[in-house]
């Protein structure tokens, strides 16, 4: 009898453990090119950050500010989500994203899917302006001197 409460047990939590991957897996449908996002920290170009709103390219951990922005338009591409630019970097998130016009609906294919960018990590890497907001970006830059960020080395 305990063995059928054990495996119970398991069972139940593993069948959740699956549903949650599978539910963060959909939110690459839902943001055009959501998986073909390139990873600024490889020089792969098969590279993929698919966790495309968290700190890490795998996702499932502290959200960055698309993923921020992307919870308050409901977990929707919007045009208001669209038009923000998210990292600071100069480019909307549809700019980055493969729909600079905010056209792109959920299942369509969008109007550019070749020179895309991360909608939350200001590129190019190592200029003075994005260095100083990369402090969680997982990958050592090299930044200008006076450039003090914790995720980045100093020249």
């Amino acid at each position: 009898m305990a063995f059928i409460r054990y495996w119970f047990a398991f069972t139940l939590l593993y069948s959740f453990y699956v549903g949650t991957i599978d539910s963060y897996s959909d939110f690459v449908g839902k943001i055009p090119n959501g998986d073909k996002v390139p990873n600024p920290c490889s020089n792969d170009p098969v590279d993929f950050w698919f966790g495309v709103g968290h700190q890490s390219s795998g996702g499932a951990d502290a959200r960055n500010q698309f993923g921020i922005d992307f919870a308050n338009a409901g977990f929707s591409w919007t045009k208001s989500l669209c038009e923000l630019d998210s990292d600071g970097d100069g480019k909307t998130n549809g700019q980055e994203l493969g729909d600079p016009d905010c056209t792109w609906i959920e299942g369509a294919t969008p109007s550019r899917s070749s020179d895309l960018s991360h909608p939350a990590i200001c590129e190019p890497l190592n200029s003075q302006s994005c260095c100083q907001k990369q402090s969680w970006v997982p990958c050592h830059v090299a930044c200008s001197k006076g450039d003090k960020t914790a995720g980045n080395t100093e020249l």
